[in-house]
């Protein structure tokens, strides 16, 4: 007796299979749509790819943990009595999962479906997966199935998992191959995208479900290379040769100690980037997944002034 231990996340290839093996059980016109989403992997809208540039270097997505922080546990029983973890697409009343096709197939006069039901009037194709008789196939119904929903954290994961972030795209003055000086003001910023800086949001839906994801940064955190850090809370400020020998008015350092002794002779600055995840369901619930961090890295050759009597 297959459990949900041991086929739980395998419904999608069966639903696959049943696409294929129910063609001919498609008694309509041209061949079956295929490359359907299955609703019990999730349908993602994707965010804003991005990619990395400017001074340094950036990472993409790190995967983290299993990628379900703030799931409930879902229990679904089968007709068995077998106790399985829920995914999306569970009927409790017949005991099957179902995925709304998409696209989906023709409809109308002379369009059916498995169990001969002409496809007219109000309604939708479903696959239909029954894993405990193992039946099911393309199934026309009036009305969509009484599912089981997923924990809406579940869904925002989802999307979070299909976005690009970054580390930030830093700029700095002193510029990485310009040597500054010790007590000198440094400047400091990110070059603003939905992947470096935000917002960036991305949707994942299920029947009956959706969930909008946005992420954007808090906060960027900058080891100096020196032992100092300094923890700017916005973008940061593009240097320009008006400002002179000012200080940067939001994300700024003044070195006081030289670089000579570092490799190649300059600091490595390490920025970590903190990204809040907040989330909104279709429901009206709204939750906040994990912090997410982004690093990237960028040089400072940092000299002393030298007075000539």
């Amino acid at each position: 007796m297959p459990t949900r231990a041991t086929r739980g996340l395998t419904v999608t290839a069966a639903l696959s299979a049943l696409l294929a093996a129910s063609a001919l059980a498609y008694a309509g016109e041209g061949d079956p749509p295929a490359g359907s989403c299955s609703s019990v992997d999730i349908c993602v809208g994707a965010g804003t790819d991005g990619k990395g540039g400017g001074s340094g270097s950036s990472s993409g997505r790190t995967p983290s943990g299993n990628g379900r922080s703030g799931a409930k546990d879902q229990k679904c029983t089968l007709v068995d009595g077998t106790e399985i973890e829920c995914a999306p697409g569970y009927n409790p009343d017949d005991h099957c999962f179902y995925e709304l096709m998409d696209p989906q197939p023709e409809k109308g006069p002379g369009h059916t479906d498995m169990n001969g039901t002409e496809a007219v009037g109000p309604g939708a194709f479903y696959m239909q997966d029954c894993i405990v008789n193992d039946v099911g196939g393309i199934l026309w119904l009036a009305n969509p199935p009484a599912t089981v929903l997923p924990d809406p954290a579940v869904l925002a994961q989802q999307a979070l998992d299909n976005m690009t972030l970054l580390g930030a795209d830093i700029g700095s003055s002193p510029a990485p191959g310009k040597p500054g000086l010790v007590g000198i003001p440094v400047w400091l910023w990110t070059n603003e995208a939905a992947t470096t800086w935000g917002p960036n949001s991305a949707t994942a839906t299920v029947p009956g479900l959706s969930v909008t994801a946005t992420a954007h940064v808090t906060k960027i955190t900058y080891a100096m290379g020196d032992g100092g850090t300094v923890t700017c809370t916005t973008a940061g400020t593009p240097y320009q040769k008006s400002y002179g020998g000012t200080a940067s008015p939001d994300c700024g350092y003044r070195y006081t100690k030289v670089s000579t002794d570092k490799p190649g002779g300059k600091f490595t600055i390490t920025a970590t980037s903190s990204w809040e995840v907040t989330w909104q369901a279709s429901t009206g619930e709204t939750g906040v997944l994990p912090v997410e961090t982004r690093q990237s890295t960028t040089t400072a050759r940092v000299g002393e002034l030298q007075v000539v009597n």
